[in-house]
């Protein structure tokens, strides 16, 4: 190592952290924690503002008899921002999406307010709110009113902040890509597709020398890894992924660990590959095999399992009463738009390879497979009828799947279950495929929500990719999320 590099080498730890390079965890915290500070700050704010209108003292009795508004609307902003993906720091870098959502998410937690307040009220109509602040007569509705409307213009002013300053061209992130193979291609696609406002990727490491003498995906390859530590601190890099599929051993190994010394930040490729995508890169995994499998401890996963057991019961009877009532109506709809019958069942592989029937309200054509044999389904699949169209829009056709879901075939949440035919197809030719069967199939999940129909090989991967995903993080919170985005899907009529 030459004198200078030397020399940086030392310097380096002392200067890193005086760089607004944020990482992408690091990005989402501070998100997080802005929108929830500035809520809180508008709650208190108004409050403060009512009490010296009315001339009240705000007390603890004051704070516990209104803390049922003021949870409302620190709860409301925060399931929405959640819900509407206003921490996907993708859609957080487009100002005209993130304001608009923001926008609707002030009158979403409007709304809100009044239904818990006005409606649901026992109160006479125009009369008092319940609670202490009832006793203000018409400057009652100043604190909860100030509050929706400050915290919606704080969130537009912090948003706009963070697009303008905190993800400005000078907080991304330099990175080196050691390894111009297939899994850094795909590194390096991802990146400068969807996250090059927080990245900018100064080339490749890689020892081929045929790849020094042009670029690779459009990027230069900077030299083999010996000159690893000397380009990265030239560069002045932060991080280094590392896309090597073989095991890393020796000089290479060495020359890793003298940058992570270095204080430059290491990351394997699946692993940023799954933060920024939320996705396992199970064709890119190479050695690193264990990337692709859940491995939660036996007590995590018996305490989570007896929990997602009874969720599915109490859920699973309640839309099995609403499936009840709105049969009726679906059933008419269906006779009269086409003859055949009103279900279908069809065999599906569950846990570890299980066979069971699922039941579904028939969407397509009674003749839809003529010659018995399994097809794709497609977006515009000229086989759905037309009240078939409307039901999976509103994803009604699954729900006799929630018999499924009593019986413990089925869970609320996991990777849809897939025929016996296409099963046997997609293990020959996807790898750890089977490895989705280590849990119940869902009646919603992970892919579907975040991705549309798949009719080949390649949608089937991509669907992979997101179901072990959610195997591997799978959490009683994370349920809740894919729950309730499924809710908006349902309202939004974005079924597939």
């Amino acid at each position: 190592m030459s004198r200078i590099a030397a020399l940086k080498y030392v310097i380096r730890p002392l200067t890193v952290p005086l760089r607004l390079r944020p990482e992408i965890s690091e990005r989402r915290l501070l998100l997080r924690t802005g929108d929830l500070s500035l809520v809180a700050a508008s709650i208190a704010g108004a409050l403060l503002l009512w009490s010296l209108l009315a001339g009240r003292r705000i007390d603890w009795p004051l704070l516990r008899d209104q803390a049922p508004w003021m949870l409302l609307l620190l709860g409301g902003w925060f399931l929405w921002l959640i819900l509407n993906d206003m921490y996907n720091l993708r859609l957080v870098a487009q100002p005209g999406r993130s304001a608009r959502r923001i926008l609707l998410g002030g009158l979403a937690v409007g709304v809100g307010y009044l239904l818990l307040f006005f409606v649901t009220s026992r109160a006479p109509a125009g009369g008092a709110l319940p609670g202490a602040l009832g006793e203000a007569g018409p400057l009652l509705r100043i604190a909860p009113a100030g509050a929706i409307a400050g915290s919606t213009a704080l969130l537009l002013t912090w948003r706009a902040f963070y697009i303008r300053v905190l993800a400005g061209p000078h907080t991304r992130r330099r990175l080196i890509i050691l390894g111009a193979g297939a899994a850094g291609r795909a590194m390096s696609h991802i990146i400068r597709k969807s996250h090059n406002t927080y990245y900018h990727i100064v080339g490749f490491i890689d020892d081929d020398p045929q790849k020094l003498r042009q670029p690779v995906a459009g990027l230069p390859v900077l030299g083999p890894h010996e000159r690893l530590l000397a380009t990265a601190l030239a560069e002045q890099v932060d991080e280094i992924v590392i896309a090597v599929s073989a095991e890393v051993r020796g000089s290479m190994f060495q020359a890793i660990m003298d940058c992570h010394e270095a204080g430059i930040a290491i990351t394997p490729m699946p692993l940023l590959y799954e933060r920024l995508t939320g996705r396992v890169a199970v064709e890119h995994i190479g050695s690193q095999w264990y990337v692709a499998l859940p491995l939660q401890t036996p007590e995590s996963r018996t305490a989570h399992s007896i929990l997602k057991r009874l969720i599915d019961l109490v859920v699973g009877l309640a839309l099995g009463l609403a499936f009840v009532l709105l049969l009726p109506l679906i059933a008419l709809a269906i006779r009269l738009d086409s003859p055949g019958p009103i279900f279908y069942r069809q065999e599906r592989v569950g846990r570890h390879g299980r066979r069971f029937f699922v039941y579904k309200l028939r969407s397509m054509r009674a003749d839809a497979e003529r010659d018995g044999e399994a097809q794709w389904a497609s977006r515009d699949d000229p086989r759905i009828t037309r009240v078939g169209r409307w039901l999976r829009r509103a994803r009604l056709d699954e729900l006799p799947q929630v018999l499924n879901v009593i019986r413990g075939e089925m869970s609320l949440v996991g990777p849809r279950p897939e025929r016996p035919q296409f099963i046997a197809q997609l293990q020959r030719e996807i790898p750890f495929y089977r490895t989705r069967l280590a849990a119940r199939p869902g009646l919603t999940g992970w892919a579907q929500i975040n991705y549309g129909y798949g009719n080949t090989v390649e949608d089937a991967l991509v669907k992979l990719q997101y179901d072990l995903f959610y195997l591997k993080h799978q959490s009683p919170w994370f349920d809740l999320i894919i729950l309730l985005r499924t809710i908006v899907v349902v309202l939004r009529l974005r079924g597939q």
